[in-house]
């Protein structure tokens, strides 16, 4: 069985895990005490810490950078570069309306707050740095029927399960690419989940606090402003967030780890809105992976 990275799913909106020593700080800022801002821990999630059952008949398979441990219920997939994981359980048995013995997971709860204070203690317990979790969202699973003609029926509709996701930030900056979720069922198992954290150098916080900072000044802000609209004027008078971006999880090169400015660019002509980052001096910033992925597109 292939083990290609676009079947484990890690496009999520989704460098060497394993990196030793961190990326040093600049000269500039080496004499600077670190005291008001934080690293970034790593977290690496594994099946021994995971609440998640693959089921009998356990194999193992490994392929390039990437492993699985497969069994009658589903499979725990690692890519060994990255770190990241995802668990999922096989395609099971859709149920019809209350159907009594489908092998088709149950909800833990119908509240998701309370679904989202036990996943939150779950993956913290496991290893998640409960300093770097600034809070959560949920994502909805439905089962629903009637004819494919008359759209979405609500009342038709049966929650499945909650997602809950973990949401990162360091040193109060948040942090974009870094990823735990899980789904637990009605016993608190895992129906699924995935794990994504890497460490992020402590310069890159205090330098994501040291832009904050200064846009704190409207005079900074709009001079700041000015100089993103004469490269990109459709940015307008949006007002966006400094924000902490890195590498993503499927992405086998560098690690990298930068402070940007991000935006939510809406287009003029109704078109899909995209996210664009700019560093400290108002320059456009891309990430490897962003600029492997409009390669490929183009070799397309």
């Amino acid at each position: 069985m292939k083990l290609h990275m676009a079947s484990m799913g890690f496009l999520l909106v989704l460098g060497i895990w394993n990196m030793g020593p961190l990326m040093a700080a600049p000269p500039e800022l080496q004499s600077e005490a670190l005291t008001v801002t934080m690293e970034g821990a790593q977290y690496e999630h594994r099946i021994e810490k995971s609440r998640f059952n693959v089921g009998a008949s356990e194999r193992h398979e490994a392929e390039g950078p990437y492993k699985r441990i497969v069994g009658a219920k589903g499979a725990f997939m690692i890519d060994t570069v990255t770190g990241a994981t995802l668990a999922v359980p096989h395609a099971p048995v859709i149920p019809k309306g209350t159907q009594e013995g489908s092998d088709f997971p149950r909800a833990l709860t119908e509240n998701p707050d309370i679904h989202s204070a036990l996943v939150q203690a779950y993956l913290v317990a496991a290893g998640v740095p409960a300093a770097e979790v600034s809070g959560t969202h949920v994502t909805t699973t439905m089962a629903g029927g009637g004819p494919v003609s008359g759209g979405i029926q609500p009342s038709q509709s049966k929650l499945l399960w909650y997602t809950t996701h973990l949401e990162r930030s360091l040193g109060g900056i948040p942090v974009e690419g870094s990823f735990a979720f899980a789904a637990l069922d009605s016993a608190g198992d895992v129906i699924t989940e995935g794990v994504y954290w890497p460490a992020i150098p402590a310069h890159i916080v205090l330098n994501a606090q040291r832009l904050e900072d200064r846009l704190d000044s409207v005079d900074e802000w709009h001079a700041f402003l000015a100089r993103i609209k004469a490269v990109q004027p459709d940015v307008g008078d949006t007002v966006g967030k400094v924000k902490i971006v890195h590498t993503s999880a499927g992405h086998h090169g560098p690690f990298e780890a930068k402070a940007v400015y991000s935006i939510v660019v809406r287009s003029a002509n109704r078109g899909k809105a995209q996210i664009m980052w700019f560093d400290d001096t108002g320059a456009s910033v891309k990430m490897a992976d962003e600029m492997e992925s409009a390669s490929d597109s183009m070799k397309r």
